[in-house]
């Protein structure tokens, strides 16, 4: 657990932050947008129990771009010991073997996830008691397979949303991520960022990177000028 004290024109207070350790990864920030959906893919005895024939321990975390889905993962791969997919092949289904784990990234119907090759998959890593985690920008209802069982499959598994960082959460975890960076902002600078910045952990991460990177060559502090070069930049990306 750690606390920063966020200041704002009339009034100071706490913000509790945890942070999960994640191998070869930056640490995780675990908050009320995201705290169900780690406490699921860190439940070691649901990805490891079948409580049924024909059943597998399989479950849908979704939510908008940059809201760590695929960071979030991490902690499940580490867990289980999964492989990653973006896509879905005949090739995939020859490589499912006994017990193996997957992660399928951007899970929505369409090219790279046709409704067919899924059910496919679904029956095989079935048959061989595989654990999957499905990582998707909608939720299990707002997906259209084309086919009934497929869509009953999907919708009956257990899933658990995950939500863009609030401002408040977000500027705790840009002194956290400056911190580390040992790179000062000013508060006004910090909400300037804020004000101008798309919503996301992977935004902030990268905004900093960047006036970082600014910082230590050009070997002066952050301006504001620097701040709207890097915001220009990001912008055009």
């Amino acid at each position: 657990m750690m606390t920063f004290r966020l200041r704002n024109i009339n009034k100071q207070y706490a913000l509790p932050l945890k942070f999960k350790t994640i191998k070869n990864r930056e640490n995780f920030l675990v908050s009320k947008s995201n705290q169900e959906a780690v406490k699921l893919i860190e439940n070691s005895k649901f990805w490891k129990t079948r409580n049924k024939i024909n059943s597998i321990p399989a479950a849908i975390i979704y939510g908008p771009k940059g809201s760590g889905k695929t960071h979030l993962s991490k902690i499940f791969e580490s867990v289980v010991n999964a492989n990653y997919l973006t896509s879905l092949s005949s090739d995939c289904l020859e490589e499912v073997i006994e017990g193996k784990n997957f992660i399928l990234d951007d899970f929505i119907p369409g090219k790279n996830f046709p409704s067919e090759l899924v059910m496919h998959f679904i029956n095989q890593v079935t048959y061989k008691e595989c654990s999957v985690l499905f990582l998707s920008r909608l939720s299990p209802f707002e997906m259209n397979w084309n086919l009934e069982d497929l869509n009953s499959r999907i919708r009956s598994l257990v899933s658990s949303e995950i939500t863009l960082p609030d401002d408040v959460l977000l500027y705790s975890f840009m002194v956290k991520y400056l911190n580390d960076k040992n790179l000062i902002l000013s508060d006004k600078k910090l909400i300037y960022i804020l004000e101008r910045l798309d919503r996301s952990f992977e935004n902030v991460i990268e905004i900093i990177d960047r006036l970082d990177m600014h910082s230590l060559e050009e070997k002066k502090k952050v301006t504001y000028k620097t701040i709207n070069i890097v915001l220009h930049e990001l912008n055009k990306n």
